[in-house]
C-alpha cells in the first residue's frame, strides 16, 4: 500500500482529491493533508510517505521549497505538482528539482488513476535502482534478465550454466541478496506485469497469462488469486467498475 500525503492550501480541493485517490483504489491511501508547506514539511518527516502530491503557490511555504527542504532532509519520496493553468509554467521550475509528474486542477478521476499508476512506478523504479545497486553481479543480471524477459520460461538451470555455478549455489545466493527465492521473485514480477496488463489494456485474461509467460490459463489463474487475493476475472472487473 503506497502512503500518500497530499499538500494544498483550498480546503475543496484537498479535500475531493483525497476522495479521488481513495475511490480509484489503486493500492494507495491518503494518510496526511496539509493546507501549506510547512506543515507538509512536518508531516512528510513524520509520517515518510511514499508519494506526495503538492501545490505550488501556499502560504508560508510555497511547494517548490518544501520539496528542496524534503530533498535536503534525505527523505526518499516521489513527488507530483497540482497546479492551475496560470501556474503551471512555474510549476515546471519542479524539473530542476527532478519532478517528473504534474496534476492540472481540477483533477477527473481519470486524471488521477493515470497519476498514481506513473507516481507507483516512479516509486517502484527508485525501489529497485537501490536495491540492485547492493547486489552481486550474477544477481544484478538475474534480476535484470527477469525484469525484461518474464514471458519467457526461466530457471535456475539457465542462469547455472551461463555462470558456471551451480543451481543450489545461486538459488542460496539470489534469495540471501534479494530476501525472497528465485521463483517468488520471478512471479511476483509476473502476477505485477499481469496487473499492468489487466489496468491498461483491453487484453483477454487468456492473452495476459501467456504474455507473462503462463501458457496455461487455470494455472495463471491460480497463482494470481494467490498473489492478490483476487481472480484475474474480479481484478478486470473492478478496473471496469472505477
Amino acid at each position: 500500500m503506497k502512503k500518500i500525503v497530499i499538500v494544498e492550501d483550498e480546503f475543496r480541493t484537498r479535500q475531493g482529491l483525497g476522495h479521488l485517490i481513495n475511490k480509484v483504489d489503486l493500492g494507495c491511501r491518503v494518510i496526511g493533508e496539509a493546507e501549506n508547506g510547512y506543515e507538509g514539511l512536518k508531516m512528510i518527516r513524520d509520517l515518510e510517505p511514499d508519494i506526495v502530491i503538492t501545490d505550488i503557490r501556499m502560504p508560508k511555504m510555497d511547494g517548490l521549497e518544501m520539496i528542496e527542504k524534503v530533498q535536503a532532509m534525505g527523505i526518499e519520496c516521489v513527488f507530483a505538482i497540482l497546479s492551475g493553468y496560470a501556474d503551471f509554467e512555474y510549476a515546471r521550475q519542479g524539473l530542476r528539482l527532478g519532478v517528473k509528474e504534474y496534476l492540472l486542477k481540477p483533477a477527473t478521476i481519470s486524471d488521477v488513476k493515470e497519476l498514481l499508476r506513473k507516481l507507483s512506478e516512479e516509486g517502484k523504479e527508485r525501489e529497485e535502482d537501490g536495491q540492485t545497486a547492493e547486489y552481486s553481479p550474477a544477481v544484478k543480471e538475474m534480476v535484470s534478465v527477469i525484469e525484461e524477459n518474464y514471458g519467457m520460461r526461466l530457471g535456475l538451470d539457465g542462469f547455472s550454466d551461463r555462470f558456471r555455478l551451480t543451481p543450489e549455489y545461486l538459488s542460496n545466493l539470489f534469495a540471501k541478496e534479494t530476501g525472497m527465492t528465485f521463483s517468488n521473485y520471478l512471479k511476483k514480477v509476473r502476477i505485477e506485469k499481469a496487473k499492468e496488463l489487466i489496468l491498461n489494456t483491453d487484453m483477454k485474461i487468456y492473452e495476459v497469462a501467456y504474455s507473462v509467460g503462463y501458457p496455461d490459463q487455470k494455472y495463471f489463474s491460480k497463482v494470481f488469486k494467490e498473489y492478490t487475493g483476487v481472480s484475474a476475472k474480479q481484478y478486470a472487473m473492478d478496473k471496469n467498475n472505477n
